[in-house]
């Protein structure tokens, strides 16, 4: 497994980060951001380059050198040169000009934002197995996971500002879910569990502090939970 811990591109925006993530990818480089989180926690507050791309150490320098390309195609600041007096109608040209390439860049910038993503191969099969998705802002909104290896994406798990929402299980992918689960301030709170045929819970169960602590059943499929279990900190039925 690639030990993603070499610091090879900093920033202050996590957006730019991904965007270098996905950029390393496309290379065949595994990399990881570093630092989102604290940057999210840190608001507008400038606080340096907070946010970092890593990759494994092995790949550094071959990392360090598609970034520099990619650098080397990014617009940079005018050099200095003398003042000379400009006629005013080629100053409000340029000045347009300036707008439009900047607005330019600005829009291509958010539109590769509104797409990044995060791919990893777990099993190592050449086949990806789990996915991030970002936002324009850069946080986490979606993440789905193959973990059957079989190449469908059965888990589906909804996200808010990198926090976990909802997630949802539908194992033979057919559109009809085995399992949701749904998650309070992005902890695990309840599952639901549907019949075999889809479209009725059967039963649903409550997690405190990420312990099962009840269930609730409809044995005779009329939609009313008829049952309820509680249980101790083993899982076991209490008595």
């Amino acid at each position: 497994m690639e030990n993603l811990n070499e610091k090879v591109f900093e920033c202050t925006l996590a957006v730019e980060a991904h965007m270098v993530c996905d950029l390393l990818s496309q290379a065949g480089i595994s990399a990881r951001v570093d630092g989102e989180f604290m940057q999210s926690a840190m608001g507008e507050i400038p606080l340096g380059n907070a946010v970092k791309v890593r990759v494994d150490p092995a790949r550094a320098a071959e990392a360090r050198e598609v970034i520099a390309d990619w650098e080397k195609l990014q617009p940079v600041d005018a050099m200095a040169v003398p003042v000379t007096k400009t006629p005013r109608f080629r100053s409000s040209l340029w000045f347009l000009i300036g707008l439009l390439v900047g607005a330019t860049l600005v829009f291509l910038h958010f539109q590769r934002a509104l797409t990044a993503s995060e791919e990893y191969d777990r099993n190592h099969d050449n086949r990806i197995d789990s996915r991030w998705l970002f936002g324009w802002d850069g946080l986490a909104n979606h993440y789905e996971e193959d973990n059957d290896f079989d190449g469908r994406f059965e888990w589906q798990i909804e996200a808010d500002n990198g926090v976990f929402t909802r997630a949802v299980l539908d194992a033979d992918v057919d559109g009809r879910p085995e399992q949701v689960w749904h998650f309070a301030s992005g902890v695990f709170s309840s599952a639901d569990f549907y019949y075999a045929s889809g479209g009725r819970i059967v039963k649903r169960q409550f997690f405190k502090a990420g312990l099962l602590d009840s269930a609730e059943f409809d044995d005779d499929g009329d939609g009313v939970f008829e049952r309820r279990v509680q249980y101790d900190a083993h899982a076991e039925p209490k008595l």
